[in-house]
């Protein structure tokens, strides 16, 4: 049986449930068992979507996206700002393992640029003092 093939709608879900226990990157084999898929189908989806991470990512990952929208409506200052506010480069991931930041090519809400998601959450029409502001919330411990 071929779970993907057979079962697509739930190939995304179970990966992404697996992701909560390792990266996905390092258990692909046994991922493509389980699910009775190839590992170059396994390696291709997680090479695709940006959630699958292919190292070890802070507790709150943020994704800015720097697709045309955002970047002409300012992502490009913000990917900056957050570089400078937390210390870190795109790619990296504070010292606390607190934040990992990344750029990403397009979060689909470009009609509220610019854009960043948190783990799971959009933020959207971004300032800098929104930005200072969801950090700090952040750093005091405030769910998502």
């Amino acid at each position: 049986m071929n779970f993907q093939r057979e079962n697509p709608p739930f190939f995304l879900p179970c990966m992404w449930c697996l992701m909560k226990w390792a990266i996905i990157i390092q258990i692909q084999k046994q991922v493509a068992q389980l699910l009775d898929l190839s590992e170059m189908e396994v390696a291709e989806t997680v090479s695709f979507y940006t959630y699958f991470p292919r190292q070890g990512v802070g507790k709150y990952q943020i994704q800015v996206c720097t697709n045309v929208s955002c970047m002409l409506s300012g992502a490009e200052q913000l990917l900056q700002y957050l570089e400078e506010k937390l210390k870190i480069k795109v790619g990296e991931t504070t010292p606390d393992s607190i934040f990992t930041l990344s750029a990403v090519e397009c979060l689909g809400s470009c009609g509220t640029a610019p854009v960043m998601q948190i783990n799971q959450t959009y933020y959207e029409n971004l300032t800098k003092a929104k930005v200072d502001q969801i950090i700090e919330e952040l750093r005091k411990g405030k769910e998502l």
